[in-house]
Parts: structure tokens; C-alpha cells; sequence
């Protein structure tokens, strides 16, 4: 079990597990966040956790997210570079134009 201290917004700062040596601050938030996680950025408003993403932040996270899935692997550079090689060797023996 974990407790929670947070910022005056709401959002989390820091978690304690529950139960060892660790001593948890009185203001700690002792209401576990729901699994699994439907949050990106859990917010507590006072009686339960809710989403704190603002459409905003959503909006920036999904189009930086939509930028990394177009750039090409390692994999793929180090193929396309291993292409271009081949085609440029072939080209150079005139086996192709």
C-alpha cells in the first residue's frame, strides 16, 4: 500500500510504501490510485484521484508521440544504408542504370 504527498494542485510528489521504516507525513494522501492506471497524470482534487492532463498537455503528448512512430528504427537507417551501398556498387559495375 502507498501513500502520497502532493503539491497544492493535486499532483503527486512523492510515494511512500506503507508498512516499513519509512515514516509517511500526516498530510500524506492514503487513498491508492485505481489499477490499472487510467491516468496519465493522476491529479488528487480533494476526494479522489482524477485526471490532471490538460487537453493541452494531451495534445502536445500525442502529436510528440505521432513525431516518434514516423522517425525510421536504427534498424531501418542501418537497412536503407545497406541499400543504398548495394545500389550504388551495382550502379558503379553497370549492372544496373
Amino acid at each position: 500500500m502507498y501513500a502520497y504527498t502532493i503539491d497544492t494542485k493535486g499532483f503527486i510528489i512523492k510515494s511512500y510504501l506503507v508498512g516499513g521504516d519509512i515514516a509517511v507525513p500526516s498530510t500524506a494522501i492514503n487513498v491508492q490510485l485505481p489499477q490499472p492506471l487510467p491516468y496519465i497524470r493522476p491529479k488528487w482534487d480533494g476526494e479522489e484521484w482524477v485526471e490532471g492532463e490538460t487537453e493541452e498537455e494531451k495534445t502536445e503528448r500525442e502529436e510528440r508521440q505521432l513525431l516518434e512512430s514516423l522517425k525510421p528504427s536504427p534498424k531501418e537507417i542501418a537497412d536503407a544504408e545497406l541499400e543504398i551501398k548495394i545500389l550504388t556498387m551495382l550502379t558503379d559495375l553497370e549492372v544496373v542504370q
